[in-house]
């Protein structure tokens, strides 16, 4: 058997003693500085072993400062109060509208004027009685000059060489003319495309004034219509068309009458508005100049000189035409 050795109780006692009396020292006494331990605790199932071991797990994160990195604070931007309307955005700048076709002009309330003259042009509620080169049956009495020199100076003599007056009226049906034109030799020798070449009348009309104001070349809505008074002059006379640019045609469609007289011919034009696309209504506006063309040399076909009634006018440049204006003299 085994024996078994007692430990005397006086010195059991002793351990006891002294292993108590350092724990509650630990225990009750706190030394300056020193804070007690905090309990533990047990960490989160669900966390992953490495934050299980990490040192600082549990311990409240901590900035890291910026050497020289100041602090900015943003200030929230104040809510609209609920009875306030939030402003409207400031309007921005509109792109560019593209130019209608000719079948839908643009009506404009304040609208523009380019540097040529004004022509008014009168809702004819009884229009000529027949178109047959005399002016007699019109009711519209207000005339404009062609006096302006802008083609062929050097060749030019006078208003006995070359000058007109014109009238100018409308209807649903169609844009009427009517010309009296002072030319001391009447020449025409061409018909068709050609007929600038000699004595006629020609007519500018931009159907889309402000849609391409300032648009300084021919496209789609600018017309250029000649009248001819005839091969020889006084006999079959008749409308060409050379722009819209590729639509370039004869207008058998063109109502036109030629009578002569001492000092030159007149002539008179009803153009429907077929030709155009569109019907015009007071208010409307269009760019316009009326030029004539003269040849005093029978012998060879050449614009020598050419007058209009705006003296900016050019060619393919409709920001150099004038202006018509349409308007009902009833209201």
């Amino acid at each position: 058997m085994k024996r078994i050795r007692f430990v005397p109780r006086w010195k059991t006692m002793i351990v006891l003693l002294v292993v108590g009396g350092v724990w509650g020292v630990l225990l009750a006494c706190a030394l300056p500085g020193v804070r007690p331990p905090a309990p533990f605790a047990s960490p989160t199932p669900n966390l992953t072993m490495t934050a299980f071991f990490n040192p600082s797990y549990g311990m409240p994160p901590t900035a890291t400062p910026t050497v020289g990195q100041a602090v900015t604070a943003t200030r929230q931007p104040s809510p609209v109060p609920p009875t306030q309307t939030p402003p409207l955005p400031s309007a921005t700048a509109a792109l560019p509208t593209p130019t209608p076709p000719p079948t839908s002009p643009p009506v404009t309330a304040t609208p523009a004027v380019r540097p040529g003259p004004v022509v008014r042009a009168p809702l004819l509620w009884v229009a000529p009685n027949r178109i047959d080169g005399s002016l007699n049956d019109w009711r519209t009495k207000t005339t404009y000059p062609v006096n302006a020199v802008v083609y062929g100076a050097a060749n030019y003599h006078g208003a006995s060489d070359l000058s007109a007056k014109f009238r100018i009226g409308w209807d649903y049906r169609a844009l009427y003319i009517g010309i009296d034109v002072v030319d001391d030799h009447l020449v025409q020798t061409q018909h068709g495309a050609d007929i600038f070449k000699g004595d006629d009348v020609e007519i500018q009309l931009d159907t889309n004034l402000y849609g391409d104001f300032y648009v300084n070349a021919v496209n789609a809505d600018d017309f250029q219509i000649g009248l001819s008074p005839g091969n020889p002059p006084g006999t079959s006379p008749e409308a060409y068309m050379w722009y819209p640019p590729g639509h370039a045609r004869a207008l058998p469609e063109v109502d036109v009458a030629v009578q002569l007289q001492a000092h030159g011919y007149t002539l008179e034009a009803a153009i429907p508005w077929t030709i155009i696309g569109f019907k015009p209504h007071p208010g409307l506006q269009m760019g316009f100049a009326l030029s004539v063309s003269d040849d005093d040399s029978p012998s060879q076909a050449v614009q020598q000189t050419m007058l209009s009634n705006d003296p900016y006018r050019r060619l393919t440049d409709p920001t150099s035409w004038g202006t018509l204006i349409f308007y009902d003299p009833g209201k």
